[in-house]
């Protein structure tokens, strides 16, 4: 704006008739010289302004000044000290980054703490914890920092990009992914040691990544389905084909401590399945790219991302030996056994 060159200007319509506007501070100038009255009243009357609003009376309800950081620690796990939120990265505000990345930072952990405390998984998955968050932060950072060169060029060449990009958006669709998006969404732990190798190309969600949402039934969809818990989903032959063999697994997996729920999807529920969706409509299938795998099973780990995917050809099911594998990989005991 006119009344800030060169510098950024937020605005934000809040509940309560309470607008928020975050503003950047031109070089040199304090945090004591921005807060002061006049120069607070000045800049707010001059925004108001330039949105049509010249004149309106307001009151000021909270001001202070903060700087936006883009760090990190590099591990997490520090002894029996753990580290999740603020205190482990701060993030920039774009996205609300710092309230959404700590709770997915308690998502991540919460699970694999409850596992290693009830004995089920080794000290090793905590540290899985430190890899896949550290990843995620670091993710942050870097888009982060596209966001800021696309906001506040930092030379020539930066701003004949943003200005281009920002005008031929208007008119052709092929320039509008360069407009990149500022808000927070989940990381893809595709490099995670907690994954299960996936076999093939097949479509939908790789092992790691964040399991899709889909409407199951009117009001009712699938992440409120979700318990805090290992969710093994059957789809299409895979459920038909279920045999004694895995629910003896399952069995054993649930004396153990583990908390493991059996669902299926399709025409046919799988014997013994604790939920079953006829998926009529067909849009679990399209939204996991199941319509090309006659036979698939899914383990959703607790914090609702892939650890393992089973593509079996016609009439198959997974059998023990890969649920068994599965699990034993997204709860780290394999890490504890070459130990």
């Amino acid at each position: 704006p006119d009344w800030n060159p060169g510098n950024t200007v937020l605005m934000h319509k809040e509940p309560e008739g309470i607008w928020r506007i975050d503003y950047q501070l031109p070089a040199g100038e304090t945090p004591e010289q921005a807060l002061a009255p006049d120069a607070l009243k000045a800049r707010i009357d001059a925004q108001l302004a330039m949105i049509g609003h010249a004149g309106v009376p307001w009151e000021l309800d909270w001001s202070s000044v903060y700087s936006a950081r883009a760090m990190t620690l590099p591990t997490y796990v520090h002894g029996r000290v753990l580290l999740t939120g603020d205190a482990a990265h701060l993030l920039p505000i774009f996205g609300v980054r710092g309230a959404n990345t700590g709770f997915q930072d308690a998502h991540n952990l919460g699970w694999k703490l409850a596992a290693v405390v009830k004995g089920l998984a080794p000290l090793a998955l905590l540290h899985s914890y430190s890899q896949e968050r550290v990843g995620a932060a670091r993710e942050i950072i870097q888009e982060a920092g596209k966001s800021t060169r696309f906001m506040t060029p930092p030379s020539a060449g930066f701003r004949l990009l943003r200005d281009a990009t920002l005008q031929l958006a208007l008119r052709h669709e092929f320039v509008r992914p360069l407009l990149h998006w500022r808000t927070s969404r989940a990381h893809d732990y595709l490099d995670s040691p907690l994954n299960s190798a996936a076999p093939g190309e097949a479509p939908g969600p790789r092992p790691g990544a964040p399991m899709p949402d889909v409407q199951l039934a009117p009001g009712q969809h699938l992440m409120e389905a979700f318990q805090p818990a290992f969710h093994l989903l059957l789809t299409g032959d895979a459920a038909r084909a279920a045999g004694a063999e895995l629910a003896a697994a399952l069995a054993h997996w649930r004396q153990r401590g583990a908390a493991l729920v059996l669902w299926s999807a399709g025409p046919v529920a799988a014997p013994g399945a604790d939920a079953h969706w006829p998926d009529e409509n067909g849009r679990l299938r399209q939204r996991f790219g199941l319509h090309a795998t006659p036979s698939g099973a899914w383990l959703i780990r607790p914090d609702q991302h892939l650890a393992a995917r089973f593509n079996g050809p016609a009439g198959s099911a997974p059998e023990a030996a890969w649920l068994n594998a599965a699990l034993s990989r997204a709860l780290a005991l394999q890490a504890k056994e070459a130990a």
